[in-house]
Formats: structure tokens, C-alpha cells, sequence
């Protein structure tokens, strides 16, 4: 079953809509993937549904049976679904997890009209901001339809932003990149910082709200010479002193009239794109990446979502000593969760090597095996497991399994906490 998925997706789940992109092997670059509406597809599909509460049937919120009389409509479905755990609506209840589970549902039954005997090898689903409740549903959702948890990732804007800005030509990433977003209410600046003292590239962004003051919901009301003042200038304080030449601008707001002469303002030394897909493309690089079928290899992303140092187990096998590798530095660390089984050999601890990328630091962190004294040696087999409890902290745990009807196990558990950054 598992060579048979071969699916490379990236979803963007956006407050007012969603896009869906796949991964193309001829082109080798994403492709959009749209519903049929009127006999054309539409790419840019509404983050909503409407409920007949009579039969339980759900519609999107554009279909012509969404406007039959009785119909609950959830015209912003993510909000009322993150607002509580049950979403009530006069007499009708639901809870609010079944709300998303059927909306991700519908959103990837579209991948069976392009690709209908294909599974999903990897899927990265780009949010806003990775807020607990929202990352849990999704990652229950997921398992529950059968996509494996090694199969599917979640991650933010910033996330799928430096996948996207980073998979383009390099002569657009040869200097630092910006990005401003737009989004009705606030006017956000991200970039991307690129250092290259060292092989893999280090690739860090940091996101700044551009508000100060402004009130960027009744800028979006104003007249389009008043737009555009209030944007070039907020945008020239924002790259006063930064060496940025590639500027993507995202947001409804940058498809009106005003945008085009503002973004001729910053085009002097510098190259200014703008589009809608910018984060359901980069999670659909990012599900190239992080499926090994990638070619950034030379490049390590880095935000404070990833942790910053490989971490290994050092074991001796094959007659030589080796580290194994539990955690990739640049891997989110909350999709960390990694166990090895191990049997000492006249040992009395075991080290877990930190290998710090961004300092170019290797630290040893022993772990004792005095527990296990008093047993035969090569007669206790334990599992080591490691997590993290945030990016910068990882979870050791040592458990006790025994040596089978030899030598039982005392079910004992040991944990320790070790800083990585």
C-alpha cells in the first residue's frame, strides 16, 4: 500500500478561503487543484459550509442547495470552529471537530477527480499560526481518514513562506527576502535572512506587524492615493537598512488598482512579485522536501518552530562506533518522536550527542544505566525515546524492558529534560 502513495500535497487553510496544490513530476513544480463550479474549476475554495440539520447533508457554501430554506450556513467556518468546541446555532448543534473533519474531507476528495487511484505520500497543511486546539484537530482528522502520522505535517505562514521564497530560482534568494501580507486588518512584513558562512545555508525569517498605530482596516476604505502613501511608506521603514531585492506581496488588498503604482515604488534595485498562492505552493514544496524528494538539501530552515541541533544516540554496532541520528536540526519540534531499542554491552551510560548548527557546537549528554546493575550483562533491553517539550528543549526516556522470560521487565521509566539551544 505505502508504494502506492505518491501524492505530494500542500493546503493553505485560510480564514476566508483554502487552497489545494500537488505536486507535478513533469514540471516538477506545484499545480493548483480546483472543484468544478459552473464548469470551471475554482481554485480559490471558501472556508465555509452550509448544513441541511434535517438529513445531516453538508454543501459548500456556494452550492445551489446551500440557499435551500432550513440550511445552516457557516460562512466562517474556521472562526466559529476554533470560538468553542461545540458550534450551536439556534436548536443545531455540532461539535465543532466533526465541523473541520468534514470541510478537510471535502476539500481533499477533490484530489480523486485529478488523481483517483492515488494516495497521499505527504501532506502539509499551512495554517496562520499553529494554535494548539487547531493543530490537534488537524492531526486527529488526518489519522482518521488514514493518512499516517508520518505523512502529514502542519506548519505556519512563516514556515511555508521560506519553502516557497527558498524553491524559487536563485538568483531571487541571492540577497535577503521580504514579504508583506496584507490581510484587512493589519499589514504584516516578513523576512527572510539567508546566512552562507557555511554548507547547509542557514535560512531564519522573522515577522513583524506593521501597525504602529494605523489602523490598516480603514486604510483598506480610503481613497487609492491615500492606500498607497500608507503603504509605501510603511514599507520603506520597514527595509530602511535591509539588503532585500525580492519582494512577494499577498492579501486581497494588493489585487485593487492602488497596488500598482505603490509596488512600482519599491521596485527600484529590487524584484516585486504578488499573487494568492504564495503559502499553498510553499506547503506544497515543503511536502517535497520533507518526503526526500527535495533538492534544498544544501539549505536548513530555521524559525522558532524548528529545532537547532541534530540530535544522535552514539552506540557501538557493525564493530565500530556510530551516532544515530534520532532528530534532524531544521525539523518542527512538535513532529518529533523517535525510539530506538538498545542492549548494553558492559556499559555503564549512554550518550546523546547535541550537534548545535547554529553555534557549530557538539555537546555529550550522558545517560546513566546504574538502574540496570545487578543483571547479567547483554540481559536488558531498553527503549529510548525522544520528543520534544518545545524547540529548544528535548525529552529523553529510558524504559525498562527486560530481556523477555530471562530477566522481566521493571516496567520502571526514567526522563530527562535537555537544552538544545
Amino acid at each position: 500500500m505505502e508504494e502506492e502513495r505518491k501524492l505530494l500535497v500542500g493546503i493553505d487553510l485560510g480564514d476566508e478561503v483554502t487552497q489545494i496544490n500537488c505536486f507535478d513530476f513533469v514540471t516538477y513544480e506545484p499545480v493548483p487543484v480546483g472543484r468544478m463550479r459552473n464548469g470551471e474549476r475554482v481554485y480559490e475554495i471558501p472556508t465555509a459550509l452550509a448544513v441541511d440539520p434535517a438529513r445531516s447533508e453538508w454543501y459548500w457554501i456556494d452550492d445551489e442547495n446551500a440557499s435551500r430554506e432550513g440550511m445552516i450556513r457557516l460562512n466562517h467556518l474556521l472562526q466559529d470552529v476554533m470560538r468553542d468546541d461545540t458550534i450551536v446555532i439556534g436548536k443545531y448543534s455540532v461539535e465543532s471537530y466533526q465541523v473541520l473533519k468534514r470541510f478537510l474531507v471535502k476539500v481533499l476528495s477533490i484530489l480523486k477527480e485529478y488523481y483517483p487511484n492515488e494516495l497521499i505520500r505527504k501532506l502539509v497543511i499551512s495554517v496562520a499560526e499553529k494554535e494548539e486546539k487547531l493543530t490537534g484537530y488537524l492531526s486527529g482528522i488526518c489519522r482518521e481518514i488514514g493518512i499516517p502520522h508520518g505523512n502529514f505535517v502542519i506548519q505556519n505562514h512563516r514556515q511555508s513562506y521560506m519553502y516557497y521564497a527558498i524553491s524559487q530560482p536563485k538568483e531571487l534568494w541571492g540577497n535577503n527576502v521580504g514579504l508583506f501580507e496584507w490581510d484587512g486588518d493589519a499589514l504584516y512584513y516578513s523576512q527572510i535572512d539567508i546566512d552562507r558562512k557555511a554548507i547547509p545555508y542557514i535560512i531564519g525569517v522573522s515577522r513583524k506587524n506593521l501597525t504602529d498605530g494605523i489602523d490598516w482596516e480603514k486604510v483598506g476604505q480610503m481613497g487609492s492615493q491615500q492606500k498607497a502613501y500608507a503603504f509605501v511608506n510603511a514599507a520603506n521603514t520597514a527595509l530602511y537598512k535591509q539588503f532585500v531585492t525580492t519582494i512577494y506581496v499577498t492579501g486581497k488588498e494588493f489585487e485593487k488598482n492602488w497596488a500598482n503604482d505603490a509596488l512600482k515604488e519599491l521596485c527600484a534595485g529590487r524584484r516585486v512579485f504578488r499573487g494568492q498562492n504564495l503559502f499553498t505552493r510553499g506547503a506544497c514544496y515543503a511536502a517535497r522536501e520533507l518526503s526526500g524528494q527535495g533538492k534544498l538539501e544544501h539549505c536548513l530552515f530555521l524559525d522558532e518552530d524548528m529545532i537547532s541541533g541534530n540530535v544522535s544516540l552514539r552506540v557501538y554496532g557493525d564493530a565500530q562506533v556510530q551516532d544515530v541520528l534520532l532528530a534532524r536540526a531544521g525539523t518542527l519540534w512538535s513532529e518529533v518522536d523517535e525510539s530506538i531499542d538498545v542492549i548494553p554491552d558492559d556499559e555503564e551510560e549512554m550518550q546523546i550527542i547535541i550537534q548545535d548548527v547554529l553555534r557549530h557546537e557538539t555537546k555529550a549528554h550522558m545517560l546513566s544505566l546504574s538502574a540496570f546493575s545487578g543483571r547479567e550483562n547483554k540481559m536488558t533491553r531498553f527503549t529510548i525515546r525522544l520528543r520534544f517539550a518545545d524547540s529548544n528543549t528535548c525529552i529523553v526516556t529510558l524504559k525498562d524492558n527486560g530481556f523477555g522470560e530471562f530477566c522481566p521487565s521493571s516496567n520502571r521509566v526514567w526522563e530527562r529534560y535537555i537544552r538544545i539551544g
